[in-house]
């Protein structure tokens, strides 16, 4: 199963696998098993080993239920225990369970399904661009912040100088009242000195107040022009923060690479499905959830399952981050009558 990021991967040949085949059958399966998925199923004649098959069709033995499971195998570098990969592999059956009200699945030590956690360059590449969205989250932080600093700034300046402006224009009456106070006087040729002097100091406290106002303006004229440079500043690091988006979730050229595979060996003998070897590999993942809703795909096909094209379905063959960021994920109507559809006596 795919996901919505893009790291990269690597597939064993099948030379490869056979020679893995035969390495884990002596040594410690926990130490030598390999990592990477095969080819679509292929036929094999009667004299081939059957071997490990990625199954995205569904189970070639389909329905097999109710279908035993357990943890083979967690890798350390997850950090994530083996009672939790098994809670969350619980969880992912219970989904399947709860929707279609049968008993598909158990936990079973020697049941046929082996799950395996897998790390790989793919875990570590989706680590490393979380960080990077980490990363990238906290610079938008930051500059929503700084931006809404300098808008709160710019809206005190021009309340600011709207308050200058009218200050001005009450000085402008107070001026204009004097002046018509000194003609007055000035026309009755009899003023006191008293009164003149009262004139005097007036005017002067007029044009000093016309000074503080001049420079007044003068300083809000500097700071939005100081504010201006600083917005455009700030527009040219979103536009450059932008196009880190675009680097970090954007999609790759090489595609998305398998998070989870489902695979399965069948058995034949006398013409007949003797057995069946099962598998899950989990290879990447990004929290709790996600794993949940990984392992609820494999589990599909593990069913007998394919890949659907049901919105919102947890058998599409890619998926986004947004279901899980709607709430915890679950299995569709339409999954369900696939189910039985394939499977009519569940």
């Amino acid at each position: 199963m795919k996901n919505s990021f893009a790291p990269f991967g690597a597939a064993l040949s099948v030379l490869a696998f056979l020679g893995w085949m035969i390495y884990a059958a002596r040594t410690d399966p926990r130490a030598s098993e390999a990592v990477g998925s095969q080819p679509a199923s292929v036929s094999s004649s009667s004299n081939d080993e059957p071997l490990l098959r990625e199954r995205t069709a569904g189970s070639a033995v389909p329905c097999a239920v109710p279908l035993g499971w357990h943890i083979a195998r967690v890798d350390d570098s997850f950090g994530l225990s083996s009672e939790a990969a098994r809670a969350a592999l619980s969880r992912a059956a219970t989904l399947w369970v709860e929707a279609v009200g049968a008993d598909l699945f158990s936990n079973d030590p020697d049941g046929e399904l082996s799950v395996r956690l897998v790390y790989d360059d793919r875990q570590e590449e989706r680590r490393r661009v979380r960080r990077l969205e980490l990363e990238y989250n906290e610079a938008s932080a930051r500059l929503e912040a700084r931006w809404a600093g300098l808008e709160e700034m710019s809206q005190r300046n021009d309340e600011a100088r709207s308050q200058n402006r009218a200050a001005v224009r009450d000085l402008d009456r107070r001026v204009g009242a004097l002046n018509d106070s000194i003609r007055d006087w000035n026309a009755r040729d009899d003023a006191p000195a008293e009164v003149g002097e009262r004139l005097r100091t007036s005017a002067s406290m007029l044009d000093a107040d016309r000074d503080e106002l001049t420079a007044r303006a003068r300083e809000i004229d500097e700071l939005a022009r100081q504010l201006k440079d600083e917005l455009d500043r700030l527009d040219d690091e979103v536009v450059a923060h932008r196009s880190e988006a675009e680097a970090i979730f954007g999609p790759s050229p090489a595609g998305d690479p398998e998070s989870g595979v489902y695979r399965e060996a069948v058995h034949v003998q006398d013409g007949a499905v003797a057995s069946v070897t099962r598998e899950i590999r989990i290879h990447r993942f990004d929290g709790t959830a996600d794993l949940v809703l990984l392992a609820a795909h494999e589990l599909g096909h593990a069913l007998g399952l394919a890949h659907n094209t049901v919105r919102g379905g947890i058998m599409q063959a890619e998926f986004s981050m947004t279901a899980l960021r709607e709430g915890v994920p679950r299995v569709q109507p339409g999954d369900v009558e696939s189910l039985l559809s394939l499977c009519p006596d569940l």
